[in-house]
């Protein structure tokens, strides 16, 4: 670790620059929905292949780091997610624009987010061995249990309609259950159409489900996105003394940190599963667990710590394993083939002084989210107190444009609408979109695991408890799933106490 700053005298100021250009890219596409992650790398990768190797890396990993903060953006502030890992941020960021204290949560996002970014890179120069090899020790099996428990989050993410929630947890495993079977082949609830065979294209029905929703829900209110904001733009002052206050919240960006690190790690599992892992926790472990959900600020900074604690963790694979730990991992891994380099145990032989260097790259592009967050903070702001007339069309061309551009299929455009109407119908009936969400994600993920893991086992079940690690999680289902019946029981016994 002390060697890399034995090479703060090799650094180039255009290298610096381009870091700084990585991450200005990265939040654009974050925080236009449906561009995030390796979309926005796929759409820069012209741009990287003409640079050499360390400043293609630089470029495209400043641009994923850049892109978790980004993707935040629109979560806080409209209650639209840039992707899927912002859903989990929307539970408590968009409450706090709606209770005035929009510069507040994106210093929390900003802070937390750099942070957490710059732990995992040091993780990853200090661990990446051993945690490569502790992650190759999950198997199919492993990440089945894994999926399971992130699915145990659905009975604690409103504790006072518990039941709705685990309503729409299985809406969300049904929709995802369309398309053909990955075992056997036939094809599932497809009505004899064509564009369903894959099953209902992700970022469209998310853009219906958040988006869309979203714009129908603001436009039956006043002009403004947060009505009785304090209409002050935000000071530096103000955003800077934000940025502060989040490390008073230590122990939710701690949860964060380590759960996008460990899940990072593991080929597969992703930045969704990682936020709301670390939503969960931080709520199951906090004092005050009701105030979730409505504008608690640990809610806010664990799952976006989590997300971008993923870009040091994803790295962990990728550079000591050649296993991808992400979609943007894979693209990146692409880019270093392209270029002559190996990914690999011996790559920290061969080019351990290139991944330093690439290292403090990334750490200098942390550090300047911190100031990009501080500085364009008041700008991001004035989004809430834009015209609701002039917003909501943007949007909405935003969104389409988005849900278009991932087949270039027309018929994208009818599924968000769709899940549009969806999800305004859900939230008039009071049912958390995010549990649909998370039914969404890892239903599908559950699916192939669970006949990965039967497959390797001869289709004997007990795979699932006699493995040591699907043992611990086993527990830790038991745990949160004994945690959200206890902290329902709490909240009704309060509800049902409220009147006296």
């Amino acid at each position: 670790m002390i060697e890399i700053f034995g090479l703060l005298s090799e650094l180039s100021l255009m290298t610096v620059w381009i870091a700084v250009a990585g991450v200005i890219v990265g939040i654009f596409f974050g925080a236009l929905p449906g561009f995030g992650g390796s979309a926005s790398l796929a759409i820069m990768l012209p741009v990287a292949l003409v640079l050499s190797p360390l400043n293609a890396m630089v470029f495209l990993l400043a641009i994923y780091t850049g892109g978790h903060y980004g993707g935040g953006i629109p979560a806080v502030l409209m209650g639209v997610p840039g992707d899927a890992s912002a859903a989990a941020t929307v539970l408590d960021g968009f409450p706090m624009t709606q209770k005035g204290q929009a510069s507040e949560a994106l210093a929390f996002l900003a802070m937390g987010s750099a942070v957490a970014g710059i732990v995992s890179i040091i993780a990853f120069l200090v661990f990446a061995p051993p945690l490569a090899r502790f992650a190759l020790s999950f198997g199919p099996p492993e990440l089945f249990m894994l999926v399971i428990f992130g699915l145990t989050i659905i009975g604690s993410i409103e504790p006072a309609n518990m039941l709705k929630a685990l309503m729409a947890g299985a809406l969300g495993l049904l929709i995802a259950s369309v398309g053909v079977d990955p075992y056997l082949g036939n094809a599932r609830m497809v009505a004899n159409i064509p564009q369903l065979y894959d099953g209902f294209p992700f970022i469209p029905s998310l853009l219906g489900l958040f988006c869309i929703s979203q714009m129908l829900v603001l436009i039956t209110r006043d002009n403004l996105v947060a009505p009785g904001q304090d209409v002050v733009t935000p000071s530096l002052k103000r955003t800077l003394r934000g940025m502060i206050d989040c490390f008073r919240h230590w122990r939710a960006m701690s949860i964060g940190t380590l759960s996008g690190t460990f899940i990072g790690a593991l080929p597969g599992a992703g930045a969704t599963i990682a936020a709301f892992i670390a939503y969960n926790v931080s709520k199951n472990t906090s004092s005050d667990p009701r105030s979730f959900g409505k504008g608690n600020p640990d809610g806010l900074i664990a799952p976006e710590a989590a997300q971008n604690a993923i870009v040091g963790g994803s790295m962990i694979p990728t550079f000591a394993l050649g296993i991808p730990g992400s979609g943007a991992a894979a693209v990146l891994m692409g880019v270093m083939m392209y270029m002559g380099l190996r990914p690999g145990p011996q790559l920290f032989v061969e080019q351990l002084p290139l991944i330093q260097l690439l290292c403090l790259y990334l750490l200098i592009a942390s550090v300047a989210m911190i100031a990009i967050g501080a500085v364009a903070a008041g700008a991001f702001c004035r989004v809430t107190r834009v015209p609701l007339p002039v917003l909501v069309p943007l949007v909405v061309v935003a969104a389409s444009i988005g849900a278009y551009s991932t087949r270039g299929e027309i018929f994208d455009l009818g599924v968000m609408v769709a899940f549009g109407v969806l999800g305004y119908l859900l939230q008039r009936k009071k049912y958390p979109l995010s549990a649909v969400v998370l039914g969404l994600v890892l239903g599908p993920m559950a699916e192939q695991y669970f006949i990965q893991s039967l497959v390797m086992s001869n289709w004997n079940y007990a795979v699932f408890f006699t493995r040591p690690i699907t043992m611990v999680l086993w527990g830790l289902i038991v745990v949160s799933v004994i945690v959200s019946i206890l902290l329902y029981r709490k909240v009704a016994r309060g509800t049902v106490e409220q009147p006296h």
